[in-house]
């Protein structure tokens, strides 16, 4: 299985603007649970979030100029982990084998006077329990050493200790999945996706997605 860097686009140099992001300011008590979701928790009992818009740090009258399949957070809910998606993404990632933990809220967005259901995709939480750290390797900046660990605790520990000590960060050259996952996040913070997800989102046309050939290896496990 084959997997690609996933990015939001964001610039657009041509248009000599940015894209706006969601803003739940006027979610009612939204601060109080998107702080919950930022530290990782799953609410269950969670309302209908009506709503957000859209805004960026661009003049206020572009900020509806460009709506997207996915966007990010901007202000209240900046703090959340995840993305801002439209129903159609919705529907076509339940459809592939997202890494766990992850949770969909909906959402209302007020976008040029109308109100569209839109979602929060809460993701990752917890991801370094998806990476198989047995079966992957990892180097030091300036060195040829690989470095492997037998789980996330033993990998933190390394990684924290040597950044305190050297400011030198640990990366990832094999990244080794728990398993066949369509989209997960690695421990060099890129959040990939395979062959057949990235296909089916451009298949479907769905906007707003940069996709890249990584520069190291990730595999699922067998």
């Amino acid at each position: 299985m084959k997997y690609y860097n996933l990015k939001i686009e964001r610039r657009f140099p041509k248009e000599d603007k940015v894209l706006g992001h969601a803003n739940g300011e006027f979610v009612p008590n939204g601060k109080a649970y998107f702080d919950r979701m930022g530290k990782g928790e799953i609410i269950e009992d969670a309302p209908l979030f009506d709503y957000f818009y859209l805004k960026s740090y661009g003049s206020k009258e572009d900020w509806e100029w460009r709506l997207q399949d996915i966007h990010g957070f901007i202000g209240v809910g900046s703090i959340i982990t995840g993305y801002y998606i439209s129903d159609d993404f919705k529907v076509l990632l339940e459809n592939f084998k997202i890494a766990p933990k992850y949770h969909f809220y909906e959402t209302r967005l007020l976008y040029k006077g109308k109100k569209l259901k839109y979602w929060i995709f809460q993701f990752p939480i917890n991801p370094l329990k998806n990476i198989n750290f047995k079966e992957s390797e990892f180097v030091l900046p300036n060195e040829d050493k690989i470095f492997d660990f037998h789980s996330d605790e033993e990998y933190l520990f390394f990684y924290r200790k040597e950044y305190r000590e050297t400011k030198r960060e640990l990366r990832g050259v094999k990244e080794c999945l728990n398993d066949h996952f369509d989209i997960a996040k690695t421990t060099n913070n890129d959040i990939v996706v395979s062959e057949q997800l990235k296909n089916a989102i451009e298949e479907a046309m769905l906007q707003g997605f940069i996709f890249s050939e990584l520069d190291y290896k990730v595999i699922a496990n067998e």
